[in-house]
C-alpha cells in the first residue's frame, strides 16, 4: 500500500511541475519553489485512489489530480503571509514570500489559483463532467468553502461552538471536493455522491482536528513548521477549548462516521481505506 500511495505521489510530484520554468522569471520561479517544497498530496491522492477503487485509470487524470494539490498550495502561500497566520516555514521551507516577497508570493498564489483551472480544462473527459468538476471545485473553495473559512478564522474571537464550522469551511470542503471530483468521472448517482459527501466532511474535519492536535503535541521538526502558535494568537483550535481527551474521541468518531459512509458505498479498497485512516492519526 505504501507503494501505491507514494507511486500517486510522484506522479502528481511530477505533473505539478509540467509546463513551469523557474528561469521564465520571477513569477514562475515561486510558483516553482511553491510545488517543489515536499507535501502529503493528500488531496489528489484521495481523488487518484478513489478512481482506482472504482477500477478507472486513475493515471489519466493525474493532470486534474495535481490541480487540487495546486488549489491547495495557492492557498498555503496566502494562508503564510503576515496579514493572515504569519509563517516563516512551510513543511521545514521558507515559506514564499520570505524566499521571495509579500508581493510576489500573492501574485504567485493568484496564479497557481488560475493555473489550477486550466488544468482542469485540459482533463481527458467529456465537456459536461469539466464543467460539472469545475463548479464543485469553485464551489468548494470560495466563498462557501475554504475562503469564508479562512476569513471566518481571522474573525474568531474565542466563541467555541464556531469551531466546528470553520473547520469545515477551511478544510473539510475542498477534501470534499476532491472525492466528489472522482465522483463525477465515476458515474455516481446522487445518493452515493451524498453518502461520499457526508465522508468527505467527516474526514475533513477530523483531518483539521489531528491538525490542531498536532500543533499542541506535535514536534516542530517532523512538522516542518513552527508549532504552539494557536494558544497566543486566539486561533480556534478545538483542542484549546475542549481538550486534548475530547479532540481525540472526536477524531475517533469522525474517522467511524468516514468508514461508515465509504462501506455503504461498497467501496474496500485497501489503500484508500489506508489513506483515510492515515489522514487521521499521523504524526507530521
Amino acid at each position: 500500500m505504501n507503494d501505491y500511495l507514494q507511486g500517486l505521489s510522484a506522479a502528481v510530484d511530477r505533473e505539478l511541475l509540467v509546463g513551469l520554468d523557474p528561469g521564465r522569471g520571477t513569477l514562475e520561479a515561486a510558483m516553482h519553489y511553491a510545488l517543489t517544497v515536499s507535501g502529503k498530496r493528500l488531496r489528489p491522492l484521495l481523488f487518484l485512489a478513489l478512481l482506482d477503487a472504482c477500477r478507472l485509470e486513475a493515471l489519466r487524470h493525474v493532470g486534474l489530480a495535481s490541480a487540487l494539490e495546486i488549489i491547495h498550495t495557492y492557498s498555503l502561500i496566502h494562508d503564510d503571509l503576515p496579514a493572515m497566520d504569519d509563517d516563516d516555514l512551510r513543511r521545514g521551507m521558507p515559506t514564499v514570500h520570505k524566499q521571495f516577497n509579500e508581493a510576489v508570493a500573492l501574485l504567485a498564489g493568484d496564479t497557481l489559483l488560475t493555473y489550477a483551472f486550466e488544468k482542469i480544462a485540459a482533463a481527458p473527459l467529456p465537456p459536461a463532467q469539466v464543467v460539472e468538476i469545475m463548479g464543485i471545485v469553485t464551489r468548494c473553495i470560495g466563498k462557501e468553502g475554504m475562503a469564508q473559512g479562512q476569513a471566518l478564522d481571522l474573525e474568531f474571537r474565542g466563541d467555541a461552538a464556531a469551531i466546528a464550522g470553520i473547520h469545515r469551511l477551511k478544510t473539510a470542503e475542498l477534501i470534499k471536493g476532491s472525492l466528489l471530483a472522482a465522483a463525477v468521472i465515476a458515474g455516481f448517482d446522487p445518493g452515493r455522491r451524498l453518502l461520499l459527501e457526508q465522508a468527505g466532511i467527516a474526514l475533513g474535519i477530523g483531518f483539521q482536528l489531528a491538525d490542531d492536535l498536532l500543533d499542541i503535541t506535535g514536534d516542530e521538526q517532523q512538522a516542518g513548521k513552527k508549532l504552539r502558535k494557536d494558544s497566543g494568537n486566539q486561533s480556534p483550535n478545538a483542542v484549546l477549548y475542549f481538550g486534548l481527551e475530547t479532540v481525540r474521541a472526536r477524531i475517533d468518531g469522525h474517522y467511524r462516521e468516514a468508514c461508515a459512509r465509504i462501506g455503504e458505498l461498497g467501496i474496500d479498497f485497501p489503500p484508500f481505506l489506508s489513506l483515510m485512516k492515515t489522514m487521521l492519526y499521523r504524526s507530521q
